[in-house]
């Protein structure tokens, strides 16, 4: 349990922070073209 537990967190931490880097951008995009829609209207 341990070892699998402590593998994971290193996977999140390690190879998952790229994941979270898109998924950052990804709402940053969505915000603007929310915010895009609000002005227009």
């Amino acid at each position: 349990m341990m070892n699998q537990n402590d593998g994971w967190m290193g996977g999140w931490m390690g190879g998952g922070m790229w994941t979270w880097t898109v998924i950052g951008v990804v709402v940053v995009v969505l915000l603007v073209v929310v915010i895009n829609n609000l002005f227009k209207k």
